[in-house]
């Protein structure tokens, strides 16, 4: 069913690349990794959106980002781009109270805020100026923990994704295996 699901994207794929709309990338855009379903290039998308959703959180352009690395990788482009919503509007605060605090245990004495005043944000206009200076005072301090700390759990997250892909990968095609030497078996 998913499979189905991914080869029609693919066939608009094949539509974009012969429109010549994509020149500008080179021959690299050619390479039938970038649109096929197999293991290796469906495990390479994976590490390349879970990385980028991750470890790009704080950036714009993570689809662009993923792309580039799908590109650089041969992994599956499609399901790289995708895969960057992971980090969506709603993931975003509990990705990044993680990130900051696992950025904050290797860079310590860094993280030096009240995360309840920065969760009471107030929007009333008597204040907004000064809690905007607030707020920017908090990035100032955190950049650095959360860069790192994002990167540490985009690069996490992205090898488990790709390692996840190629186990459950080998376990379906097994499963079908088995499956038909049953049936092969009944048959008789």
């Amino acid at each position: 069913m998913a499979k189905k699901i991914f080869k029609r994207f693919t066939t608009e794929g094949q539509k974009l690349l012969s429109s010549g709309k994509l020149a500008v990338l080179g021959n690299r855009i050619h390479d039938p990794n970038l649109w096929h379903l197999n293991r290796n290039s469906v495990a390479r998308a994976f590490f390349a959106g879970l990385f980028a959703g991750f470890a790009f959180i704080l950036f714009p352009f993570q689809m662009l980002i993923a792309a580039i690395i799908a590109i650089w990788l041969r992994g599956n482009l499609p399901i790289s781009v995708g895969l960057v919503w992971v980090s969506n509007p709603l993931t975003s605060p509990p990705i990044l109270y993680a990130a900051l605090k696992i950025g904050s245990f290797f860079i310590p004495n860094t993280v030096n805020f009240d995360l309840n005043a920065l969760l009471s944000f107030d929007w009333s206009h008597d204040s907004l100026l000064s809690e905007a200076t607030n707020l920017f005072r908090i990035i100032k301090d955190t950049w650095r923990p959360l860069l790192l700390g994002s990167f540490i759990i985009g690069t996490a997250f992205g090898i488990s994704g790709y390692f996840a892909v190629q186990l459950f990968w080998r376990w379906h095609v097994i499963r079908t295996w088995n499956k038909r030497q049953l049936d092969r078996i009944r048959k008789r």
